[in-house]
């Protein structure tokens, strides 16, 4: 199953961003995910089975180094090609 992921992480830490981008390069060591970042959240496509082993390590890492809030949404579809033309 194809899924859509949206997560954001909000380390409680003064010097925030080296954990997130930590966290962004965890995912991107599977080269069967596609990520698309911006400067809210990362959004991660691809197949559920290989979704979830690498939110789960991206997560723990995070949560061994730091105190951190991580917000996931989760759509049950590929929205890879989705574009927004508000």
């Amino acid at each position: 199953m194809t899924v859509s992921v949206e997560v954001s992480v909000y380390p409680l830490i003064e010097n925030y961003k080296p954990a997130v981008k930590a966290f962004i390069k965890l995912l991107s060591e599977n080269k069967n995910l596609q990520l698309k970042v911006n400067g809210i959240s990362t959004h991660i496509f691809g197949e559920l089975s290989e979704v979830m082993p690498s939110l789960e390590k991206a997560i723990q890492a995070c949560f061994e180094t730091q105190k951190a809030s991580v917000v996931v949404k989760f759509l049950g579809t590929d929205l890879s090609e989705y574009e927004y033309k508000g």
